[in-house]
């Protein structure tokens, strides 16, 4: 009676816990080996001649083949990648538009700073003339008493 060891059943159970991704990248590779083999088939069988009878259905497959290959990848491909790029793009768009509302109440918030400091400048202003004006009744009253120190003085 033989044991296996986890080494040993883990080939059994290769395919089981494969992860999707490389399940996703065998894919493509297994439909590149069966659509070479079918294009080497025809043409073997074009070779031996037992397509003769066939050959009107055939030319505007062959010619058009080409064409119908890079239509098929493209449609593969976007199939594929076109839904991971458009939610990219999208939320892309939904992170833009939430900087620029972040952006225009920053600028709101800084227009009615801007307006606080234009009214606060006016009020200095005026202050400032206030306090000039206050300034000239103190020396004029410093003055005032000056000389009224030096009348008194003198008397």
């Amino acid at each position: 009676m033989v044991t296996m060891n986890q080494s040993q059943s883990a080939p059994a159970n290769a395919n089981q816990t494969l992860p999707y991704a490389a399940k996703k990248s065998i894919a493509p590779a297994a439909s590149a080996l069966v659509g070479t083999s079918a294009i080497v088939l025809l043409v073997e069988l074009a070779r031996s001649g037992a397509l003769e009878q066939y050959k009107e259905l055939l030319a505007p497959l062959i010619g058009w083949g080409p064409g119908l290959l890079v239509l098929v990848g493209f449609l593969w491909l976007a199939n594929n990648y076109g839904p991971p790029f458009i939610d990219s793009q999208r939320s892309t768009a939904l992170s833009l538009q939430k900087l620029a509302d972040t952006v225009e109440r920053s600028a709101a918030n800084q227009h009615d700073l801007v307006l606080a400091m234009q009214v606060n400048s006016d009020k200095l202003e005026q202050l400032r003339g206030t306090v000039a004006d206050l300034h000239e009744h103190v020396q004029q009253l410093r003055e005032g008493v000056a000389s009224r120190a030096g009348m008194q003085r003198t008397a």
